[in-house]
């Protein structure tokens, strides 16, 4: 069957899940592939994400972000993929992240996936390339990461959540990972 994450109105709060590999799956190149159909509802935030292994030592930005597929919550015809780090000459996060359209990412399952080298992490949806970006030896994408899979409500990208809101999905097929 498929892995549920499943977002519910609670009174005046909202519950949802996280699931991450910390400590338990940790790698360092390969691809990435998650089928997902992704929630239709207004506020939620579904992502697709890694995080530096290093993250409890360091911190973010400086153990780096690498967001395979995030929607926002008011544009569901969109994803984003973007990678974020410290830059340490402008003393600041840094980020670098493209868009695609995907008119059906709510109705129907489509393919996020990874392609992270020494030289480049690229992401793409269905096999289509949409985002690369130079990794080099300043970069934290040269270390291991773990998988993060969730479903978010409100907030940055989550924006205004429907008042009408109940419940809502985000439904992953499968995730495959090659090293």
């Amino acid at each position: 069957g498929s892995l549920i994450i499943t977002a519910i109105k609670d009174g005046g709060n909202y519950t949802s899940a996280r699931l991450k590999s910390e400590n338990l799956f940790e790698f360092n190149y390969g691809r990435v592939e998650v089928r997902a159909k992704l929630p239709a509802s207004q506020g939620t935030w579904p992502a697709i994400w890694m995080l530096g292994a290093n993250f409890d030592t360091v911190g973010w930005p400086t153990c780096g972000e690498i967001d395979i597929m995030e929607q926002t919550g008011w544009d569901k015809n969109t994803v984003l993929g973007t990678c974020h780090w410290f830059d340490s000459g402008t003393n600041a996060n840094a980020s670098y992240g493209e868009t695609t359209s995907s008119s059906s990412a709510t109705s129907e399952f489509h393919n996020y996936t990874l392609e992270w080298k020494t030289e480049t992490v690229q992401i793409l949806i269905d096999d289509t390339l949409y985002y690369t970006l130079d990794n080099n030896s300043s970069l934290p994408f040269n270390a291991d990461f773990f998988l993060i899979l969730n479903v978010a409500m409100g907030g940055t990208l989550g924006g205004d959540i429907d008042p009408a809101f109940t419940t809502d999905t985000m439904e992953i097929d499968y995730v495959r990972v090659y090293e």
